[in-house]
């Protein structure tokens, strides 16, 4: 009887410990995958203008790359944002989901839209939302000329640059 006791407080104990290595293990993956507040996944942009296709990838590269030379801001690399893209219907949920896969703390979303009244100009429509809670950070909505579209990668940048607030936790 005693042996038996014995046994189950060993196999008591060994749960126990068991579980604490468990707790222990947990929360240590949690804060090393925990989403970084400064680093945004930039998603590619979807073009809705004839002749722009191009830029859908274009611009989400040149984005990423502005954005990593405006601190505190870093971007994850667009090598990484390719092979773990999945937005085919919802590119805007699937931006988020990019995000919270990618441990960046915000997700970056784009469009390009035609203007019926001027040919030589495109609305661009970008979003930054935090992955945590899905709030929008950061909209911006203005037109810009064709002509110039190598210049906009930087525009956006500096305007989510100016417009950045460290999210709260």
């Amino acid at each position: 009887m005693t042996s038996s006791r014995q046994w189950l407080v060993r196999l008591s104990v060994l749960v126990v410990l068991l579980t604490i290595a468990g707790a222990v293990s947990f929360v240590r993956y949690v804060r090393q995958h925990r989403p970084d507040p400064r680093l945004l996944a930039v998603a590619p942009f979807d073009i809705f203008v004839t002749g722009l296709e191009p830029w859908r990838v274009r611009l989400a590269e040149q984005l990423t790359e502005q954005l990593g030379t405006v601190a505190p801001l870093s971007a994850v690399p667009q090598a990484v944002v390719r092979e773990r893209w999945q937005g085919q219907s919802r590119p805007e949920i699937a931006a988020l989901d990019l995000a919270r896969r990618t441990s960046a703390g915000m997700a970056v979303y784009g469009r390009l839209d035609p203007i019926a009244s001027q040919r030589d100009s495109v609305r661009i429509q970008l979003i930054v939302v935090e992955a945590g809670t899905g709030r929008v950070m950061i909209g911006i909505d203005r037109h810009w000329p064709i002509a110039q579209l190598e210049g906009l990668p930087h525009a956006l940048a500096e305007q989510v640059r100016q417009n950045y607030r460290y999210p709260s936790e």
